[in-house]
């Protein structure tokens, strides 16, 4: 096999093929070869087309820290990864393989193989693809990849197997007939073209977990999901060629081919965007408040401020529903956290405390951080009720009550026991119109009213859902 093909240095050695894992290349200068040699134009052949790909693979590198540094994100994996690129020459096609490369300087090698495509790509794609001389009732046998399907309780975590289905791809050796083949420099065409990436698309309802705490309004709703799997294989994308010609495989086309390819690449996302748009307008409005929430949730393990400043950019969080915001306003000698006007002139006032500290103490007494807290927004309500028309003149908060809502948000949820609620709900009557609520809460409702308006954030793991608009008649009362 050549290493790096265009300075042409010959290494002998051998290459290791394990299910699962990247290729590996072992220098060996003992090595005898076994089996038929390949010709030696075979061998030309091969340092020819690894040439290309290193050519191929600097352009691509050159584009997305250039001219396509903001596409970078839509390439292929093994476009904008540091890959190894592996070149086989069989005797009626080429294999091209791209195996990802954790560390080091990666590598572009070619070599030649005596046999065909049907003896060789099953070996060097893990099994996943077959090229039969005859398609018919082919069987790919029993080592091929394993799809499961698996059915998870949420609740539980409890998994059950629903069904496990062999994966292979059985390609064929010819174009057909009626393909018009692309003249150079077009890229030559691929037998096939695929990456470890299987895409998932699959119909479903989506209904209450607990249909009776749900109330007697249906609110199942038809959906499509959409997901990725990885396929447990060691390469990150394959390409199969047709035998050699010479008329393709030039380095000067190697940029145009991976502009092309760049290109494609960012068409595919976008005609998949408005697919996704033209299914379900509210599929990015859902996907931003989801990522919104997952940043807060990511946040409460830290201090409060940055909490603080978090929901200070993104006050919907607290409340859906207002018409203005205030952060850190003075209500005479005390400072608020947020204050809400919401429709009708009604008004939140808000404490955060750190979503580290804790609401009781282990003998049951409440912590002076919750007493602090409540007695901040009883102070609040004092000076309002004792300073009502400065409150709507002067601050600006015009329409207010002398009995505004307010709000503590304090804590995690993980650690109230039963009585600890029991107390939080006394210390709430002592305050009209007050709520404490932990984090976990607060990202609870929001999520709720979320779901609401959009659909479910999620399912779970890395399945995207889609909601097509309902149909006439749909969601009446049971």
């Amino acid at each position: 096999m050549t290493d790096d093909p265009p300075e042409r240095k010959r290494k002998l050695g051998r290459i290791e093929v394990r299910g699962g894992q990247p290729l590996s290349f072992i220098e060996d200068a003992s090595v005898v070869e076994s089996g038929p040699a390949p010709s030696e134009e075979l061998q030309d052949a091969a340092s020819i087309v690894g040439g290309v790909f290193k050519a191929y693979r600097e352009a691509a590198k050159s584009l997305l820290a250039g001219r396509y540094v903001d596409l970078r994100e839509l390439a292929p994996s093994h476009l904008k990864n540091p890959c190894d690129i592996a070149v086989i020459c069989c005797e009626n096609g080429i294999i091209v393989r791209y195996d990802l490369r954790k560390e080091g300087a990666t590598k572009v090698r070619s070599g030649a193989v005596a046999g065909s495509l049907t003896e060789w790509a099953p070996k060097f794609s893990d099994n996943v693809l077959h090229f039969p001389v005859d398609r018919t009732n082919y069987d790919p046998g029993p080592n091929v990849l394993k799809l499961e399907m698996t059915k998870i309780n949420f609740a539980t975590g409890a998994q059950e197997t629903i069904s496990t289905v062999p994966f292979a791809i059985i390609a064929s050796l010819q174009f057909d007939p009626a393909v018009s083949l692309p003249e150079p420099p077009s890229r030559p065409p691929c037998l096939v073209s695929l990456t470890n990436e299987l895409q998932l698309v699959m119909a479903g309802v989506v209904v209450p977990a607990d249909t009776k705490a749900a109330g007697n309004i249906d609110k199942s709703r038809e959906l499509v999901a959409h997901g990725a799997m990885t396929l447990q294989v060691g390469w990150q994308a394959l390409e199969v060629y047709p035998a050699f010609q010479a008329k393709y495989w030039k380095p000067e086309f190697a940029t145009l081919w991976a502009e092309t390819d760049l290109l494609a690449a960012v068409a595919r996302q976008q005609f998949a965007r408005a697919q996704q748009i033209a299914l379900d307008p509210n599929v990015f409005a859902r996907r931003h408040y989801k990522a919104v929430l997952d940043e807060l949730a990511r946040l409460l393990e830290g201090p409060e401020e940055p909490a603080h400043q978090f929901l200070k950019q993104h006050p919907e969080i607290i409340s859906p529903t207002h018409v203005a915001a205030w952060s850190k306003l003075p209500l005479g000698d005390d400072i608020t956290d947020f204050v809400f006007r919401e429709p009708v002139d009604d008004y939140l006032l808000v404490e955060i405390e750190s979503p580290l500290r804790e609401l009781f103490r282990n003998d049951g007494q409440q912590r002076q951080e919750l007493t602090h807290a409540f007695n901040q927004v009883l102070d609040w309500r004092i000076f309002i009720e004792n300073n009502l028309q400065k409150a709507r003149d002067e601050i600006g908060l015009s329409g207010i009550s002398a009995n505004p809502r307010s709000l503590i948000v304090i804590g995690r949820s993980e650690s109230l026991t039963v009585g600890n609620r029991a107390k939080i709900a006394t210390l709430r009557g002592q305050i009209p119109r007050l709520r404490i609520m932990t984090y976990d809460e607060l990202i609870q409702n929001s999520k709720a009213m979320a779901e609401n308006f959009f659909g479910p954030l999620d399912i779970g793991g890395t399945v995207e859902i889609l909601y097509p608009p309902s149909k006439p008649g749909a969601g009446a009362t049971a």
